[in-house]
């Protein structure tokens, strides 16, 4: 009997001592890949999901991120700053540990360094962008050649190529994401010209953009602002949506369409800018509200700061003509440099705090003013660049948009109001116009039926004088 329950109860114990030593082995296997994981957190691991790349160059255009894949956020290099840096390996048990936060956004940066711009100053000024791309997940798409032909870029006073590929890639961008499914899109693109700074990286763009939620803002397409000489379409942004397709086809085909303005235009598309949206004649002046409910001129140091307080001095010299000497490099306070005006501050002029600085119209003198300003931002100097001005400028930002929702609702509003007119107007005269052919035509029937009549009266007359 004692013999028989030993026999009975043996599977029973060989199966508890595989299951323990099941345990163990599993035990060993989650303490190995735990110890392996924790050793290999580090800057291994790709910020934003993209694939790891080779360290980048800061002074190479081939190497950092203006040679970025268009499938990717740029900002996915090894040599990401600490701040976005996942942490390095612990002694902590691996439970402990979080993963690294991969930042994504649905606002992208788009531009194009071609041709001129291909120099050491730019790069580094890409350099500051990729800092910000890093800091809230921006893609970064930066156009590297000339994409259009010599039917439009066809500039009387030789100066470089390169500006109409502006529209051109910013259209191929928009387009393809509206090929997209909704929830996969990019919502907005912003355009930063090559010559643009960030000052404070931690500034989202997504801050300047209008409210989701304001019905009256829902047809705003373009955030663009200006200075002295009208629009700057040096920074701006764009929602991905068909209107944008439609307005950024027009500002391609202007050298074509407007080809006698071309002429006398100042600033190529930025011209196309201003005559689109402004001019009496354009496309836009013969649609409901002549297009005004589809683009907002904001304040310029909102995300376009100039280096300067005026761009001329008092007698009409141009600054930008010489190279910036050390009274002209500006400390972004109300205290301005002397070019005969008087000192009163412009709405323009960069001060602590800004996002971006735009060096537009250096060409010639460019390493001179920019290459302080980029020693500048690189140092990330608490004054320029911190987390508390964003804070302060939210207060600005959504009062404006506030402001604006009011106003385009009621211009929307009224504009429906006059569209309504017109349209029973239209359709009083269409109706009008309907009575008259319908009048008219029936009194050419009744003249064909009296003449016809007459016709058989005569026929009849003859017949019966011939039958006497």
């Amino acid at each position: 009997m004692i013999l028989s329950n030993f026999q009975a109860q043996r599977p029973l114990r060989i199966i508890s001592v595989l299951a323990v030593l099941g345990c163990l082995w599993l035990w060993l296997i989650t303490f190995h890949n735990s110890s392996f994981t924790s050793g290999a957190i580090s800057s291994e691991v790709p910020l934003h999901g993209a694939p790891k790349s080779e360290p980048q160059q800061p002074n190479n255009i081939n190497n950092g991120i203006q040679n970025v894949d268009h499938s990717v956020p740029a900002g996915s290099g090894s040599d990401a700053p600490t701040a976005n840096t996942p942490p390095p390996a612990t002694n902590q048990p691996a439970e402990h540990e979080q993963p690294p936060v991969m930042k994504t956004s649905r606002v992208a940066k788009v531009t194009v360094a071609a041709n001129a711009l291909d120099v050491d100053v730019i790069h580094r000024a890409m350099q500051t962008h990729e800092r910000h791309n890093r800091e809230h997940g921006y893609p970064h798409y930066i156009a590297l050649n000339q994409a259009v032909s010599s039917l439009i870029e066809n500039d009387r006073a030789g100066r470089p190529k390169g500006a109409w590929t502006k529209p051109a890639y910013l259209l191929s961008i928009i387009v393809a994401e509206l090929e997209k499914p909704e929830e996969e899109r990019l919502k907005w693109v912003f355009w930063f010209d090559a010559d643009t700074v960030v000052m404070n990286p931690y500034t989202p763009l997504e801050l300047f953009l209008p409210p989701e939620d304001a019905k009256g803002l829902s047809n705003v397409d373009l955030v663009i602002s200006s200075n002295w000489d009208g629009l700057n379409s040096g920074v701006f942004a764009f929602r991905v949506s068909p209107w944008s397709v439609s307005f950024l086809s027009a500002v391609l085909a202007y050298p074509i369409y407007n080809s006698e303005r071309m002429k006398t235009d100042r600033f190529r598309d930025q011209s196309a800018f201003q005559f689109l949206l402004t001019d009496k004649a354009s496309p836009l002046a013969q649609t409901p509200m002549a297009g005004r409910d589809h683009w907002v001129n904001v304040p310029i140091r909102w995300f376009n700061s100039l280096p300067v307080n005026n761009a001329f001095f008092k007698n009409g010299t141009w600054l930008f003509g010489k190279e910036m000497v050390e009274e002209q490099f500006d400390k972004g306070t109300n205290e301005v440099y002397d070019d005969g005006h008087g000192g009163e501050v412009q709405e323009w002029k960069v001060m602590q705090g800004d996002m971006i600085v735009h060096f537009a119209g250096t060409s010639y003198v460019r390493d001179s003013w920019m290459g302080p300003w980029v020693t500048r931002a690189e140092q990330e100097l608490p004054e320029w660049a911190n987390k508390t001005t964003k804070d302060v400028l939210k207060v600005e930002v959504d009062k404006f948009w506030y402001e604006q929702n009011k106003k385009l609702t009621k211009e929307r509003a009224a504009s429906a109001i006059e569209e309504e007119k017109k349209k029973k107007e239209q359709e009083r005269k269409d109706k009008e116009e309907k009575a008259r052919k319908e009048r008219e035509k029936k009194e050419k029937e009744a003249k064909a039926k009296k003449e016809k009549e007459e016709q058989e009266r005569k026929a009849k007359e003859e017949t019966s004088v011939g039958g006497h």
